[in-house]
C-alpha cells in the first residue's frame, strides 16, 4: 500500500514538474536613441549594428529631434540647399541624407520631435517623411493631424519580433511634445512677429497640421493597439520627464507613465537627460519603466522583456533598461580646442608648427584637394567616421586629424566664410592627399590679416 501511495505521488510529482517545465519563455529587446541632431557616431552606430546581428529578438528605435545641423556634413549641405531654396523662393524637393544613414543601421522607427518641425514648412517635412518611408523606416506621432482629423504618419507600428520561442508582438507608440515652435517667426514681409504659442497650429507654414495632448491620445491608441494584438507596449515619446517651468508644461512623461494603462515602458527625449530606469506605478497598478538615453548619441538605452506564454499570447513577467555609454572621439571639443589655437596666432608670428600649437594627440593629419567624393576621404582614412556629402565641394577646407585608426578631429569649413585654409605645392600632393605628422612636416608660414569685420589666417606649407 505504502508503495502504491509513493509511486502516485511520485508520478503527480513528474506531472507538476514537466507541467511547470512546459511553460514557454522567450525575451526581447528595444534599443532606443533620442536627440541625434544629426549626429550619428561611427561607434554608436556599430554597437547598434552589431546588437542587430547577434539576436533576431532586437528592434531600433529613435524617439525623436533626429535632424539638426551636424558640421559640413551631409545634412548641413542638405539645410544649406534648402536655404538657397528659401531665398530663391523655390520649392525643390531634396533627399535628406539622414533616412539612408538610419537604414543602414537598421532602425525600424523613428519619432517626430520638435526640431522636425523646425522644418520651413509642412513640405519639407512632407519630403523628410518620405525620405524614411522610401527607406522602410515608419516615421510616428500618434498625437499629430493632418486638418480633416486624419493621421499626419503612423501612431503606430506592431513589429513581430522573432524569438526562439515564436514571434511576439511589439508595439512601438509614437508621441510628439505638444510645443513644437518657435517663440517667433519672420513674416513674408521680413519682419520678427511673436507666435501665438509654441503650439504647432500657431506655427507659419504648418496651418494644415495640428496636435492633441499625447496622454490623453495614448490612452486611445494602447487600447487600439491590445485589440491589434500587442503583446508588449513600449511608448516612445519626444517629451521629457518633468515640466521645466508652469507655464512651458510640455514635458509629460510622468503623466504618460501614471495615468495610462497598458504601457509596458517608455523611451523619452527632449531634455537630453541619460536616466537609465525610473520606475512608475499606474492606476492598474502595473510597474512602468521610463528610460532616456541622453543626446548626439553619447549612449543609448536598452530594454529588455522577459516574457511568458499565456494562452495564445505572451505576458511581460519581468523588465528592465540600461544605458550603455558609447565611447567616441571628442571630435566637437577638439575641433574648437583647434581654432582656439589657430585664432590665437599672434599676428607677428612668421611660421608655426602644428604639432606645438595643437593641444589633442594626434599622430598624423589629412589634407584633402577639394572638391572630392566622400568614398576617396572614406577610403583614406579607414572607415565612415561621419556622414560627408556625396561630393565636398571647392570651397570647403577638409582636414581630417588621426590618432592611431582613429579619428580625433575633423576640420570641415567653408574657406571664404571662415577666412581660413592651408595651402600646399603640387609636390606635397599624393593624388588629392597630403600627409601631415607632427614636428616633421608640419612648418606653416603665417598669412593674417585683421580688420573690424573679420579675421583671416591662411597657413602655407614650408619644407
Amino acid at each position: 500500500m505504502k508503495r502504491k501511495i509513493i509511486i502516485s505521488i511520485l508520478g503527480i510529482s513528474t506531472l507538476l514538474i514537466s507541467g511547470c517545465s512546459s511553460t514557454k519563455t522567450t525575451e526581447i529587446n528595444v534599443l532606443a536613441t533620442t536627440d541625434l541632431h544629426s549626429f550619428i557616431p561611427y561607434e554608436l552606430g556599430e554597437y547598434a549594428k552589431n546588437e542587430l546581428k547577434k539576436e533576431e529578438n532586437v528592434a531600433l528605435v529613435d524617439a525623436g529631434d533626429f535632424m539638426g545641423r551636424d558640421d559640413s556634413g551631409a545634412v548641413d549641405k542638405y539645410i544649406s540647399l534648402k536655404n538657397n531654396d528659401d531665398k530663391n523662393n523655390k520649392k525643390v524637393y531634396r533627399e535628406m541624407p539622414l533616412a539612408k544613414d538610419m537604414k543602414e543601421i537598421g532602425y525600424d522607427a523613428v519619432v517626430l520631435g520638435n526640431h522636425e518641425f523646425e522644418s520651413r514648412d509642412k513640405f519639407d517635412l512632407d519630403g523628410i517623411v518620405s525620405d524614411f518611408n522610401k527607406q522602410g523606416i515608419d516615421v510616428l506621432s500618434a498625437n499629430t493631424y493632418n486638418k480633416d482629423g486624419s493621421n499626419y504618419v503612423k501612431p503606430y507600428i506592431i513589429k513581430k519580433v522573432k524569438t526562439p520561442e515564436g514571434e511576439v508582438n511589439l508595439g512601438i507608440l509614437g508621441l510628439t511634445i505638444k510645443e513644437v515652435g518657435e517663440k517667433w517667426h519672420w513674416d513674408e514681409n521680413g519682419n520678427k512677429v511673436e507666435s501665438k504659442s509654441l503650439e504647432l497650429k500657431d506655427q507659419p507654414g504648418f496651418e494644415n497640421l495640428y496636435m492633441n495632448d499625447l496622454v490623453e491620445d495614448a490612452k486611445t491608441y494602447v487600447k487600439d493597439m491590445k485589440k491589434d494584438g500587442a503583446d508588449v507596449i513600449v511608448a516612445v515619446a519626444h517629451t521629457g520627464e518633468k515640466p521645466k517651468k508652469p507655464r512651458n508644461p510640455g514635458n509629460r512623461i510622468q503623466d504618460l507613465a501614471t495615468q495610462v494603462e497598458g504601457i509596458d515602458a517608455i523611451v523619452a527625449g527632449h531634455n537630453h537627460e541619460q536616466i537609465k530606469q525610473h520606475d512608475y506605478t499606474n492606476k492598474a497598478g502595473e510597474k512602468v519603466i521610463v528610460t532616456e538615453p541622453g543626446d548626439h548619441g553619447d549612449c543609448i538605452s536598452k530594454i529588455n522583456f522577459k516574457l511568458e506564454r499565456d494562452k495564445d499570447n505572451w505576458k511581460v513577467v519581468e523588465k528592465s533598461s540600461d544605458l550603455k555609454q558609447i565611447e567616441q572621439p571628442p571630435l566637437g571639443k577638439n575641433g574648437g580646442q583647434f581654432f582656439e589655437a589657430i585664432f590665437k596666432i599672434h599676428e607677428n608670428d612668421k611660421e608655426i608648427n602644428l604639432g606645438k600649437i595643437i593641444p589633442f594627440k594626434w599622430d598624423k593629419a589629412y589634407y584633402f584637394k577639394t572638391p572630392i567624393s566622400k568614398e576617396e576621404i572614406y577610403d583614406k582614412v579607414g572607415y565612415k567616421y561621419k556622414s560627408l556629402p556625396d561630393v565636398v565641394d571647392e570651397n570647403i577646407a577638409q582636414l581630417v586629424f588621426m590618432q592611431g585608426k582613429k579619428v580625433v578631429c575633423n576640420v570641415s569649413v567653408d574657406k571664404n566664410l571662415f577666412k581660413f585654409d592651408l595651402k600646399f605645392d603640387q609636390s606635397d600632393y599624393e593624388g588629392n592627399i597630403v600627409t601631415i605628422y607632427p614636428n616633421k612636416n608640419d612648418k606653416f608660414k603665417v598669412q593674417m590679416e585683421m580688420n573690424k569685420e573679420y579675421q583671416s589666417i591662411y597657413l602655407t606649407h614650408t619644407k
